[in-house]
């Protein structure tokens, strides 16, 4: 199969949320099953990951990624029988963020992995926080970056439009993982202290 125009080929294991393994202290591990069946926004009920079905950009075929959660929708769904569990899409390439492969996090261009910047605690004389962190709406920072992206390093950090933070739920070495992802046209300027 070849995508046409700007689409990207992948498909989604419907079970994928719902497992999560937890390694004992005797390094067992057991095998979970999460209720992902209520999420007011839904980016804990939608489907954020899948395989990558064709090389796309700088990942190759087979490639775990994290989409948007709304980037399905039955009229993008491919008739394709395969498994129950299994479904296949055509999505519009600008829903695929990040791959995975193991533990590493790949950005695609226009897309960089970041943290939230909290204001610093408030701390009494006696050593008690006063006040819970607050984070700063507009201040990202840059935890991972395609070597497309020049203006910024690793560390840096971008000042954004407000709710620029998309914060995307994932399992990633068996291990449930919210991982924020910033698009680099929300980048208004560098921040520097």
């Amino acid at each position: 199969m070849k995508p046409v125009g700007n689409k990207v080929i992948i498909a989604i294991d419907t079970n994928e949320k719902n497992k999560h393994k937890i390694t004992k202290d005797d390094g067992s591990e057991i095998e979970l099953y999460v209720d992902t069946s209520y999420s007011w926004d839904g980016k804990v009920t939608a489907y954020t990951q899948a395989i990558l079905l064709t090389d796309f950009k700088n990942l190759k075929a087979g490639t775990n990624v994290l989409i948007h959660h709304n980037a399905l929708h039955d009229t993008n769904q491919m008739d394709i029988d395969y498994s129950p569990s299994v479904k296949f899409y055509s999505i519009e390439e600008n829903f695929v963020y990040f791959g995975i492969i193991g533990d590493e996090i790949i950005c695609i261009d226009g897309y960089m992995l970041v943290d939230r910047v909290y204001d610093e605690d408030t701390v009494s004389p006696g050593g008690i926080i006063l006040v819970e962190k607050k984070k700063q709406d507009s201040l990202l920072k840059i935890l991972k970056k395609p070597e497309s992206i020049t203006d910024f390093e690793i560390g840096d950090i971008a000042v954004t439009y407000k709710y620029s933070d998309y914060e995307i739920n994932c399992r990633i070495n068996g291990k449930m993982e919210k991982l924020i992802r910033l698009k680099y046209s929300d980048c208004l300027a560098k921040y520097e202290a």
